[in-house]
């Protein structure tokens, strides 16, 4: 029959046991006789959609003629057991003409093994079901604001947005999604908004051995989702048997804005921005711009204008919105991270730029970007024993990120591990056989090994996939002339470097770098100074890059890495 189930249903003080077919108020038996709870539990099961008298006879009182009298007095009979008032807020509705409705936010609870706490969590896109597919940026937005909270739990691994959202608008199964992002649990959901009301259904899964861990479904109005958002949150963390500092849970309970309309205009701007066009960015920071109007006070709001501005290429701006964000709620790790990096690309302050990475790891232990980055500047730094565990972290976090994937590449290539960059950046290629900047690093690695027409075969497909976009062109060009210095065809490299000179697209670092490899010294360091002024970004990385490595015996080196200010 239809409630034949192991499921139970939590709503309010309230649960519904089906297996030993009680009804329990904080944990106190509420008498029913076996056809009023036959009813709740076919209208707790059913809850937020109207069903109608019929439907409810039927399953009731299956092949059994009974007249509709039976059914009101029946409810009534609920209403008064479950100490419902008249003109009071009612878990049952009446709905005229129609039929009744279950109105609590009703969850539900299936046995499952016992074990112990799960660790590791995907939550997958959930699913927009509305009529209007202009809400997708909701069903976008409450599956980011989840990944968000969770991910400040310590003890607990929650996959990236990144690697969730690739499997937006596929039919993958639990199982599949727990192997492929090596997680235990994965959560998934839909969303649905009728006449201002916001309805929210979800299930948790045991992806190691596609077990149903617990489900819920929830009905508020759209103004009330923060609450929603909390109460999910929290849920989640108590059905994984996670145990969370008071810290934790304050955090999980914190509310970033007061404000639904800001709130909405954030999710807007999230939305438009992982679009990752120039005309998605521009539009969300106008969303975000205006969810600041709206709420000054909003901390994470400005967290989005620090992404946008980081694409347009920014930094002035990223660096601004970090400090405000900061200046507000110091507890996001994002906005520490991003300042992080702006203080080691641009100021130059490495000694401040590493204590804003550690602190955006402890508040966000699971932003694989924060890993990734601290790597990088940690084999920047020449401390790569450090960097490594960092790069394995990232690729944790973001399996499928192909940035995430380059950490360890980068890392290897800086401590002249070149089997192992090869290895990873192979890898990275067999994911996306025409991403450039693995292909570039590759070159580089071969360049490195004197594997030159390899070397050369990379850049040459580089350029291929490039075509047209004078930027990469024009450093690639001056890559090309580095090559053939080191493969001592000097008056081709020559050539290379008198036209890269002129070229404003080409830094002086990478013109330095074709000195050297010509063995001119003199005009190398000429380079490297003026590289020095402009404070060009590839400096960061002086006492490190290998295509520096002929330079690193004169004294004048060592002079450049005081100026720099490297540790």
């Amino acid at each position: 029959m239809f409630w034949q189930t192991k499921t139970s249903y939590e709503f309010g003080p309230f649960r519904v046991d089906a297996r030993e077919r009680q009804l329990l108020r904080n944990g106190e038996l509420v008498p029913l006789t076996p056809k009023v709870f036959d009813i709740l539990l076919v209208l707790a099961k059913s809850s937020g959609h109207i069903l109608s008298k019929d439907e409810i006879m039927k399953l009731v009182w299956p092949n059994t003629a009974v007249e509709a009298g039976n059914l009101a007095r029946n409810i009534s009979t609920l209403r008064k057991a479950r100490g419902e008032r008249p003109r009071e807020s009612q878990f049952i509705e009446t709905i005229p003409w129609r039929g009744h409705r279950f109105a609590a936010n009703v969850r539900e609870v299936r046995d499952r093994r016992a074990g112990s706490a799960i660790d590791s969590i995907a939550v997958l896109p959930f699913v927009n079901v509305a009529a209007d597919a202009n809400l997708e940026y909701l069903s976008d937005g409450i599956t980011e604001s989840l990944i968000g909270s969770l991910s400040q739990l310590t003890h607990l691994n929650v996959m990236s947005r990144n690697s969730a959202f690739r499997y937006k608008g596929r039919d993958a199964d639990a199982q599949t999604v727990g192997r492929e992002l090596n997680v235990q649990a994965v959560l998934m959901g839909r969303v649905a908004e009728r006449d201002g009301l916001l309805s929210i259904s979800f299930e948790l899964v045991d992806a190691r051995d596609d077990s149903y861990i617990w489900g819920a479904q929830y009905n508020r109005q759209l103004a009330d989702i923060f609450t929603m958002q909390q109460t999910m949150a929290q849920e989640i963390t108590e059905k994984l048997r996670l145990s969370l500092t008071n810290e934790e849970q304050q955090r999980l309970a914190r509310r970033q804005t007061q404000s639904a309309e800001a709130y909405h205009l954030y999710l807007k701007g999230r939305y438009h921005f992982n679009k990752l066009t120039m005309d998605g960015v521009q539009k969300a920071i106008t969303h975000f711009e205006h969810a600041i109007e709206k709420d000054p006070q909003y901390a994470l709001a400005y967290t989005g204008l620090i992404d946008g501005s980081n694409y347009l290429g920014n930094s002035a701006a990223a660096k601004e919105a970090a400090t405000k964000a900061l200046e507000l709620d110091q507890t996001l790790g994002e906005a520490h991270a991003s300042l992080a990096f702006h203080k080691w690309i641009y100021d130059w302050d490495f000694a401040a730029a590493e204590r804003e990475f550690k602190q955006a790891l402890q508040l966000s232990p699971n932003y694989a970007e924060a890993h990734h980055w601290y790597a990088l500047y940690l084999a920047n730094m020449g401390r790569h024993d450090e960097a490594a565990p960092l790069a394995t972290r990232a690729i944790e976090l973001d399996p499928l990120s192909l940035l995430m994937n380059m950490t360890p590449a980068l890392t290897s290539y800086l401590a002249r591990q070149y089997d192992r960059a090869t290895e990873a950046l192979h890898k990275v290629i067999d994911m996306e056989p025409n991403f450039v900047v693995a292909r570039s690093v590759l070159g580089n690695v071969y360049a490195q090994k004197g594997m030159y027409d390899a070397a050369m075969a990379e850049y040459q497909e580089v350029l291929k996939l490039s075509r047209g976009v004078s930027v990469v062109e024009a450093a690639m060009k001056a890559v090309i002339g580095h090559l053939c210095a080191k493969q001592g065809k000097k008056s081709k490299a020559q050539k290379i470097l008198d036209e890269v000179s002129k070229e404003a697209n080409v830094s002086p670092h990478s013109i330095a770098e074709i000195h050297a490899a010509l063995g001119k010294r003199d005009s190398a360091f000429e380079w490297l100074k003026k590289a020095l002024e402009q404070r060009d970004m590839q400096m960061v990385s002086l006492k490190v890059n290998p295509t520096l490595d002929g330079l690193r015996e004169d004294p004048r080196f060592a002079d450049l890495v005081r100026r720099v200010g490297l540790p």
